[in-house]
């Protein structure tokens, strides 16, 4: 079945024009209600009801978003979801899972060779499945906006090669053309990371905000310690995306509302090479991966997941971490409440030379960098003697 509905947007109508959506559930009532809310944001939708005629539709029309409901025995969503990669390698993915216990046995599921989002939702939930596509359908707009500014980009460039008896100013005329367009390239750029760290707090909600505060410390710290002015924007990027690796966290460990045991801080731990993976495979995150990978690193050799020491560690990673820490202590998360400002700075002294480079904490606390965002902060009166994290240590 395919579903079509006049879009009332331009951004609606553009999204018709270019984007396909391809629901697949065995629910045939839950069939229709998805199709509907998806073809409200101007998408062309078709639906099957069983994998074989899913993986045929695919293979005839292909697929920008696939959407599968999880109901086993009837439907494995995650099993097609795998298998769809070959006829549609770079579709937005997503599991419709109703039920939270199945969320977590896909967890344990052998690794994937794409990217599956999961959306945890009863029936009456469905409707956040509309906010999750629509930000999806953001990003591949600005992928294929920067591919048509590529294409762009090559054409001009090769026209006026060929055309070397051209007039100065007809030159001048297109290289502005092309500035303009490298301009708008960069902030789509700057615009589809940006989205990659709204990603990453929407999957923790007690986050909130957190990514932005880290890069708005990580700058002034990094500014007011001589930090090179022409790697500002990258480490601005790299503290923006410290966290991306927490998206192959498990939300049974990301969103445990009270201490981790050993097991799952194994787990946790792993979101730093996590990051790596992800940023190594997008060319335009791999000025960051320093900060990325190594922002859980401790002066005193001790960290994860290299277990660099001193010098050892990229600076960019040393002020990341910094800036992660105070924020992690200055704020309240689901096992803690906020620290104090001045405990916080406390904390950071304590840990100078141990965890932080002992010149940047001093640098942090002379220039009041704390302050930044202080406004936003609820402190308590917490035990004198704590880890950055908030917990009492002997």
């Amino acid at each position: 079945m395919v579903v079509r509905q006049r879009a009332t947007t331009g951004y609606s109508r553009s999204v018709s024009r270019r984007f396909r959506a391809l629901i697949a559930h065995p629910d045939s009532d839950a069939l229709g209600e998805l199709a509907g809310m998806l073809s409200g944001l101007g998408l062309t939708v078709e639906t099957a009801t069983t994998e074989a005629q899913a993986m045929q539709l695919l293979r005839s029309h292909g697929a920008n978003v696939v959407v599968a409901g999880h109901a086993l025995p009837l439907f494995d969503a995650v099993r097609f979801l795998e298998a769809s990669i070959a006829s549609a390698p770079e579709a937005l993915r997503i599991a419709l899972v109703s039920d939270p216990a199945d969320a977590v046995e896909l967890d344990y599921r052998p690794v994937q060779a794409g990217t599956i989002m999961r959306l945890v939702a009863q029936a009456s939930e469905r409707s956040r499945l509309l906010a999750l596509v629509g930000e999806g359908l953001k990003l591949l707009a600005l992928v294929e906006q920067q591919r048509d500014l590529v294409r762009k980009i090559t054409a001009e460039h090769q026209k006026l090669q060929r055309r070397e008896t051209l007039l100065d100013v007809v030159v001048r005329e297109r290289t502005k053309e092309l500035e303009e367009s490298y301009l708008q390239l960069k902030a789509a750029n700057r615009q589809a990371l940006f989205g990659l760290a709204e990603a990453i707090e929407a999957k923790d909600p007690y986050t909130k905000g957190h990514c932005g505060r880290v890069a708005g410390y990580s700058l002034v710290l990094a500014q007011a310690a001589g930090y090179p002015e022409a790697g500002l924007e990258a480490l601005e990027f790299g503290a923006f995306l410290h966290d991306i690796g927490k998206i192959g966290i498990r939300d049974a460990v990301l969103l445990k509302p009270a201490a981790l045991d050993d097991t799952e801080w194994s787990h946790m731990r792993e979101h730093p090479v996590k990051g790596y993976e992800i940023a190594s495979k997008i060319e335009m995150l791999r000025p960051i991966i320093s900060a990325v990978r190594n922002h859980h690193e401790r002066w005193d050799g001790g960290g994860y997941p290299d277990r660099l020491a001193g010098t050892q560690i990229p600076v960019a990673a040393r002020i990341v971490a910094i800036a992660d820490a105070y924020d992690a202590m200055a704020t309240d998360r689901p096992y803690k409440a906020a620290l104090p400002a001045d405990e916080c700075e406390a904390v950071l002294r304590r840990q100078a030379g141990k965890m932080f480079d002992p010149d940047l904490v001093e640098v942090f606390i002379t220039h009041d960098i704390g302050s930044l965002y202080r406004d936003e902060y609820d402190g308590y009166d917490a035990p004198e003697d704590t880890d950055v994290n908030g917990k009492p240590v002997d």
